[in-house]
Order: structure tokens, then C-alpha cells, then sequence
């Protein structure tokens, strides 16, 4: 019976990593393939630039335990305001069938060095 490599293909996924200020928090964790994976955005007052400032943070944040290849996530496919936030991030839109049990959604993915160069995070 072979053992599972649990420092390589288990711990590093075990966690999730967040960013939390007064109007608003960010949720992502490292997926596989050197990729993160933004898992949750919310802002207490929407359209203060607020979910922007938690991406850069984030991206941020990241620099400290490179290297990422990209970063990804997903929207439902009928919240066109995340989908027009995601765009202006520099994220590229796919849609996506059956990530959602009700429905299609839509991948949000870019690479991580083209989101710090379109966002000016040095």
C-alpha cells in the first residue's frame, strides 16, 4: 500500500488564506498546478472600490510565496456586475457548464505576473 506524500499533495490545500478590513473581506486558497483560487468577495458598501482594493491586496499578499501561474474563480453566469468587476481586473471570462448544480457559471482566470503588470502592483 503506497503513503500519500502529505507535505506535497495534501497540506497545501488544506487551508484557505483571507484578507479582512472594516468594509469588506477576500477568501482564496492554492489550488493545484501553482494556481489560487479566489473562493469569496464581499464588500459591506458596493461600488467604493472596495473589491478592487482586496484583489491588489491580495495580489499583494501573494508576492510573499511566489510562484503562482495564474489565479482563477468563479461567478454565476446571470451576475453580469461580478463578471464587469472580474474584466476590469484584467480577467479573462469562460463560460462554464455544471459548476453549479442550478446552472452555468463563469471561470474567471488570468495569470498571476499579467494580473500584477495590468493592476500596477510592484
Amino acid at each position: 500500500m503506497s503513503r500519500i506524500d502529505l507535505d506535497k499533495y495534501v497540506h497545501p490545500y488544506c487551508g484557505v488564506s483571507f484578507i479582512e478590513w472594516e468594509n469588506g473581506y477576500i477568501v482564496y486558497r492554492r489550488a493545484t498546478g501553482d494556481n489560487i483560487e479566489l473562493l469569496h468577495i464581499k464588500t459591506h458598501v458596493p461600488g467604493q472600490g472596495t473589491g478592487r482594493g482586496l484583489v491588489l491586496a491580495m495580489l499583494q499578499e501573494l508576492k510573499n510565496d511566489p510562484p503562482y501561474e495564474s489565479v482563477f474563480g468563479f461567478t454565476r453566469a446571470d451576475n453580469i456586475g461580478s463578471q464587469s468587476f472580474y474584466k476590469a481586473l484584467g480577467f479573462d471570462l469562460s463560460s462554464v457548464k455544471g459548476v453549479y448544480a442550478d446552472g452555468h457559471a463563469v471561470l474567471f482566470s488570468q495569470k498571476y505576473a499579467t494580473l500584477l503588470e495590468l493592476n500596477n502592483v510592484r
